[in-house]
């Protein structure tokens, strides 16, 4: 499943899709009082083990909020090779067991060395890459292209949590044995643009392939005060709210209006 020049596609059963706040670095360290949450890492924690043992996907494809392309119609899809030196953060490259690994890009600033120093190792694969970007390009909504990159914290950062050790710095092994393919948003906040790209991808849900999203509902930098023990910004819960009726409501064609309508009626 990690050859690089081939890709066998398998039907199966529509795998679910998966959503997780990933946070900072610091969420990976569960007994970080601050920068991490007891509740969320463990949920997190279960969530890979299902995928693990019960899913048991032929391969993963995730997005995250973290990388956008270099252009409002435009998807990128990772790949390792020369260009993701590029994108290296902080002087800090990852520590590869294999040309085919998805390099690290550590997209965070000012955090203790050990979260510089952690390890993450999955494999990309070129043929399921290729056909990814060909499937979106084929949606008719994007220009879809290959990307020497790596994957980025919002990527890594969940999915250690998911499928690693995290007390171990680096595992010296593949964390993942299924391939791990990042693709990017596209360059804009529109929401119907984005709508169409989950649509592109929902084709591999068919083949037992597994899509992650990971970001956050609620993402305010501009309000970084403490909540209390148990409690949440007051805007936060409503919102969850309003995302979840929304995207669970049994009527699959009232979902994209419905999204379009809260930039309108943020109230």
């Amino acid at each position: 499943m990690t050859q690089t020049e081939q890709f066998e596609f398998h039907k199966s059963k529509p795998q679910p899709i998966f959503f997780l706040s990933h946070g900072g670095p610091t969420f990976a360290d569960k007994h970080d009082k601050v920068g991490s949450n007891v509740g969320a890492w463990n949920k997190t924690r279960q969530i890979g083990n299902y995928i693990k043992n019960e899913l048991k996907p032929d391969y993963i494809i995730v997005v995250s909020a973290h990388w956008q392309s270099d252009a409002p119609n435009t998807i990128e899809v990772s790949i390792p090779g020369p260009g993701e030196k590029n994108y290296t953060k902080n002087d800090t490259k990852s520590r590869k067991l294999r040309p085919d690994e998805n390099a690290l890009i550590y997209d965070f600033y000012n955090f203790p060395q050990k979260f510089y120093d952690s390890q993450f190792h999955t494999v990309t694969n070129r043929a399921l890459a290729d056909d990814i970007v060909k499937t979106i390009g084929e949606s008719g909504f994007f220009k879809a292209k290959t990307r020497e990159r790596g994957i980025d914290h919002g990527v890594f950062v969940p999915f250690k949590i998911a499928f690693a050790d995290t007390e171990v710095a680096d595992s010296e092994e593949l964390d993942v044995d299924v391939p791990v393919i990042q693709v990017s948003l596209a360059a804009n906040s529109d929401i119907e643009t984005h709508f169409r790209l989950g649509q592109a991808l929902s084709k591999y849900r068919d083949q037992n392939g597994l899509v992650v999203l990971s970001g956050a509902s609620v993402h305010n930098l501009k309000d970084l005060r403490s909540p209390g023990p148990g409690e949440s910004y007051e805007y936060a819960a409503p919102f969850n709210h309003l995302l979840t009726d929304i995207l669970t409501h049994e009527d699959s064609s009232a979902v994209l209006p419905k999204l379009i309508k809260i930039p309108e009626t943020p109230e």
